[in-house]
């Protein structure tokens, strides 16, 4: 049995995914906020559309402040950009019922 390819993502984007045991895909995107136990295999658009609602204060019943600091100290890493370039990874897909 061969070696399968391994991903190389940059390290500051690490965090946002779990990459699978042999590492050839992204398993899921996860919320690195401490605490935070999400976690989702729709892809990093959803990954950043969590994160921004829960750092928006307008949005009182989901308003988390450790998500507002986490996304104001890393707001670089939350742009559409990072979607864009973490959609190019191969990921496991959401099995259907």
């Amino acid at each position: 049995m061969g070696i399968g390819v391994v991903l190389e993502i940059r390290d500051d984007l690490r965090k946002y995914c779990h990459i699978s045991d042999d590492g050839s895909r992204i398993d899921y995107f996860c919320c690195p906020v401490s605490g935070c136990n999400y976690r989702t295999r729709l892809g990093p658009g959803a990954l950043r559309m969590h994160m921004l609602l829960k750092a928006d204060p307008k949005i009182e019943g989901r308003y988390c402040e450790a998500h507002d600091s986490f996304c104001q100290s890393h707001l670089n890493e939350l742009s559409t950009e990072m979607v864009r370039y973490m959609n190019q990874f191969p990921r496991r897909e959401l099995e259907s019922s």
